[in-house]
């Protein structure tokens, strides 16, 4: 997990029983900066640009309201846990995201739909990148079953 601080604790394959602390490296960590309907982060910067409101009509079967607008970022990154942005920091690429976001009633996310712009800084052309997540079930029970045995490994 990603601490504020980017930092989390790790489990050394090479010295098992020993802990160490490491930088948050990209992979799958989950972060404040990432593209997401359900992440603080980037519903707060979201916010921070004004967004318009209006009738969403259903998704699922549930009434929403549709939130919508566009960001500009200076750094745009991909990562196994999805889409990271930065709006201080500048990177390879920046660029805009243009997003909506469907709430139900409850005010909890029902759908996200996001169209990334990546521009390079020096020019060139721009890549589009699309998003689109479904949220559903909420409130009702998860259950999560391991895998047999044979299929769990201790190494990476």
């Amino acid at each position: 997990m990603r601490s504020d601080k980017g930092k989390y604790t790790w489990k050394s394959p090479p010295t098992l029983g020993e802990w160490a602390y490491g930088r948050n490296f990209a992979g799958v960590v989950w972060g404040k900066d990432l593209v997401n309907g359900i992440n603080p982060g980037f519903l707060e910067l979201a916010a921070s640009y004004g967004a318009t409101s209006t009738d969403g009509g259903t998704v699922e079967g549930v009434k929403t309201t549709l939130h919508s607008g566009t960001i500009t970022v200076t750094k745009l990154n991909e990562r196994q846990a999805g889409i990271s942005f930065d709006t201080k920091e500048e990177g390879v690429h920046g660029g805009r995201i243009t997003w909506k976001l469907w709430a139900g009633p409850d005010n909890l996310p029902r759908r996200f739909h996001a169209i990334m712009t990546f521009t390079w800084p020096e020019g060139g052309e721009a890549e589009t990148m699309t998003m689109n997540i479904i949220y559903r079930g909420w409130g009702t029970t998860v259950k999560i079953t391991a895998p047999p045995e044979h299929l769990i490994a201790d190494g990476w």
